[in-house]
């Protein structure tokens, strides 16, 4: 099963709903906060924007992040109260709320964290289907308090969910729980010192660096230049989805399929036919979603964007934000085996990681007066690929998340691309998929998911009968 799931497939028996929110005095320090010179970053931005117009067009965005583990006993409410509202005063990012002044997105934010308490409520026993509700019942990302905390108490323990907005959120929130919510907690109980947690990274300063950066771009610019390429090649937008889906609009309602892919032995064979080719696993994935687009649709060259977190230093990954860019890969995919395009693909990959850094925003505006470039580069499809071993994540995280049946729930709502996240993790490799919901795009996903998985397989068998034979030698 994926760690990545749809928000309709958390189920489970009744249990007692309790949730924490912001006190009405910390709502009235938000609603006093100062503006601030420091803008939303083009992530925050974009997102605002997206969602204001899914509004208008009376669409609901998928735009939570509901992070799910397990924990035994009956929880402490005043100690769990303790660990979150430590955890939103750390984080600044939690700190900002936005305003539209015109066509202008300006920030707002506190200047006292201490100002920040939570309280929390319970409410009884619940169904599946009511605490799904709560969890999704998050305020609008205009508002400050757009997110959530919870816990699901049953005779043999309890479950914990944060319940996020994307906009103070990227793979970074799985660390960032397992650590300052649920070690903190079970320190906290056990009478253990406080956990050293290192000083946390300021997403304000990131926001801050990446606008003025951005600022000095221009069209000469080596990533930006070979961002127009990559548009101009794909009639001005995102490469598209090579099978039919179904709809004419970049914007239709999502629906999700995920699936196991390879076990820890077929994961470990895999990796080694990457190196082998001079590729890591993302070299590798890429080949089979290229090799999988030229047996389903005969294309001749592979084209996809893949998400890369644009942290860098040790603090960084201790910032609790949106720091993500995409890395756009081409590829010429005719008559070439799996070797040769994994290895060309890594190389690919790793010479434009530094377009990550480029906002496609920026690029947008820099190129609005290009005949070849849309104005809004939406849809297309994204591959991405998330170690739980590699930051943002660790060896510790993962075996955490393991023990603790950490999931990742994301609510349903308007999609404008096809999505497919591979995650490895000790027991291996699976896929999700988001797609739109409907008849012709869950038939040809269905070939898709199940081709892609057929051709990872391959690639790993075939290496595991190689290095048989080589020992049968």
């Amino acid at each position: 099963m994926a760690d990545l799931r749809p928000l309709h497939d958390w189920a489970g028996p009744p249990a007692r709903l309790t949730y924490w929110h912001p006190s009405t005095a910390s709502l009235a320090s938000a609603q006093n906060a100062p503006l601030s010179p420091v803008p939303p970053s083009y992530e925050q931005e974009q997102h605002l924007r997206a969602f204001r117009a899914c509004e208008q067009r009376h669409e609901e965005m998928a735009r939570l992040l509901i992070v799910v583990w397990e924990e035994p006993g009956f929880c402490d409410l005043a100690t769990m109260n303790q660990v979150v509202t430590a955890h939103l005063r750390r984080h600044d990012t939690y700190h900002s709320w936005f305003e539209e002044r015109g066509d202008a997105i300006m920030r707002h934010v506190l200047t006292d964290p201490a100002t920040i308490q939570m309280e929390h409520t319970t409410l009884g026993e619940v169904s599946a289907e009511a605490w799904r509700h709560h969890a999704m019942a998050i305020p609008a990302p205009f508002e400050w308090d757009c997110f959530r905390f919870g816990i699901l108490q049953r005779a043999a323990g309890f479950t914990c969910f944060a319940s996020i907005d994307h906009l103070h959120g990227d793979a970074s929130v799985i660390p960032l729980m397992m650590k300052e919510i649920h070690e903190a907690y079970r320190a906290s109980l056990d009478g253990a010192p406080p956990l050293r947690l290192g000083p946390a990274g300021h997403y304000v300063n990131y926001a801050s660096s990446q606008r003025k950066r951005a600022a000095t771009m221009t069209l000469a610019d080596p990533e930006v230049t070979g961002w127009v390429e990559f548009l101009h090649r794909n009639e001005g937008r995102m490469p598209p989805f090579p099978l039919p889906l179904g709809v004419l609009e970049d914007r239709c309602l999502a629906e999700y399929v995920d699936l196991d892919v390879l076990d820890a032995v077929g994961m470990a064979a895999f990796e080694s036919a990457c190196q082998a080719s001079g590729a890591r696993v993302i070299g590798g994935l890429l080949a089979c979603a290229a090799l999988t687009e030229r047996e389903l649709a005969g294309s001749s060259r592979y084209r996809v964007v893949t998400p890369m977190a644009t942290r860098k230093s040790p603090q960084a990954f201790r910032t609790a934000g949106w720091c993500m860019g995409v890395v756009p890969i081409d590829l010429d995919i005719a008559n070439h085996p799996f070797p040769e395009l994994a290895g060309t693909a890594q190389r690919v990959f790793d010479g434009r990681l530094g377009m990550a850094n480029v906002p496609i925003e920026r690029v947008l505006e820099l190129a609005a007066e290009l005949p070849t470039i849309r104005p809004v580069a939406t849809g297309g499809v994204m591959l991405s690929f998330n170690d739980m071993s590699r930051p943002p994540l660790s060896p510790h995280i993962e075996r955490v998340w393991q023990k603790v049946d950490g999931r990742i729930y994301i609510s349903q709502g308007m999609a404008a691309q096809v999505s497919l996240w591979f995650f490895r993790t000790q027991k291996g490799l699976t896929l999700a998929a988001a797609y739109p919901a409907n008849i012709t795009a869950r038939a040809s996903m269905q070939r898709y998911v199940e081709a892609l998985r057929n051709t990872c397989r391959q690639v790993a068998d075939s290496w595991m009968r190689l290095q048989a034979d080589i020992g049968g030698l």
